[in-house]
């Protein structure tokens, strides 16, 4: 095990040229660890997975395996590529072990400052100064969590939207620390992986699209405790109608068509009125309501569905993302 001296480092550390030479390292072997481990071994890359429980590490490689053979089937991975990258990849019983030649580091545990904090910690103490460490947070502050490190200015968060393998969004966001050459590379790096970044200009909680995901599932969730319509209908309404749209274009972009040859601004002056009467209508609560779990889950599927909605999920996701790519010619 390598434990490199900080001394040395600090004087080199306004020359740093990361590279991308070496394994890949992904901490944390659960949902998103092991669709991350799937997404780049089938790029081809050297994994290495790790978790502190054995156990999860195990079945981390395997759903990683399924995955791959799922892209494989259908025709969403290169075979050569996806015959290198499952060759090497691979679980580690330390995380030293998993990180010391590592290239690039995406941490993918629980959603803990605590938790993320001290892994980042040992990540740094560890891992090559010119590897990249990245936390897959769906919303804790990266600024926080580099404060972990010796090295903050290669921490940043790499924030998936699940599943890592399928879709396509990296949200790239950077601490008050982070430098800027470092967010450029991790935009590269995830850029030859396949994935379409977005590069936030700042830290904020939940990153892009989980904050805009929490706006909408708040109002979905108060239409439903408020008896306008069944959890079904909302959910119906959203994905024929909103969803469709969205798959195609962002919401900024749609309100410009809207406008017609006048567009945005002429979206805005026309439906100022009604649009704002809608945000005064609207839900504004700040603590999810106590009842919500228990109404909801009355009209959705149990947990015996689960496998099955994942999968249908995940076909319909193939469909959308291959018309998605064979229009944008790529």
């Amino acid at each position: 095990m390598k434990n490199r001296s900080p001394e040395g480092q600090r004087s080199r550390q306004a020359t740093i040229a990361y590279r991308f030479d070496g394994p890949v390292a992904i901490i944390g072997a659960g949902v998103t660890g092991a669709s991350w481990a799937a997404l780049f071994a089938a790029h081809g890359r050297h994994v290495l997975l790790h978790d502190k429980d054995p156990e999860r590490s195990a079945s981390g490689i395997e759903r990683a395996r399924k995955h791959i053979r799922f892209l494989l089937g259908h025709a969403m991975a290169d075979p050569y590529q996806v015959e290198a990258g499952v060759h090497a990849l691979r679980s580690c019983a330390t995380l030293p072990e998993a990180v010391e030649e590592a290239a690039f580091i995406q941490e993918a545990v629980f959603e803990s400052y605590e938790v993320k904090r001290a892994v980042f910690e040992a990540v740094d103490q560890y891992a090559p100064r010119h590897a990249l460490i990245a936390t897959s947070s769906s919303g804790l502050s990266i600024s926080r969590i580099q404060t972990a490190t010796r090295y903050p200015d290669r921490c940043l968060a790499g924030h998936p939207y699940n599943p890592p393998h399928l879709i396509p969004l990296i949200e790239i966001a950077p601490g008050t620390r982070t430098a800027p050459e470092a967010v450029e590379a991790a935009r590269r790096f995830y850029e030859s992986i396949g994935k379409a970044p977005v590069v936030l200009k700042r830290d904020v909680p939940g990153y892009l699209a989980n904050r805009m995901s929490a706006a909408l599932w708040r109002e979905a969730i108060n239409l439903v405790l408020d008896g306008v319509a069944s959890v079904a209908d909302v959910d119906r309404a959203i994905h024929l109608g909103p969803g469709l749209r969205w798959a195609v274009m962002g919401p900024h972009l749609l309100y410009h068509l809207g406008g017609g040859k006048g567009g945005i601004r002429y979206h805005i002056e026309h439906l100022r009125a009604a649009k704002e009467a809608m945000w005064h209508d609207m839900a504004d609560w700040k603590t999810i309501p106590s009842a919500t779990a228990e109404v909801l889950e009355q009209g959705l599927p149990g947990p015996t569905e689960f496998v099955e909605l994942a999968q249908e999920r995940d076909e319909k996701l193939v469909r959308v993302i291959k018309a998605l790519r064979r229009s944008e010619g790529s």
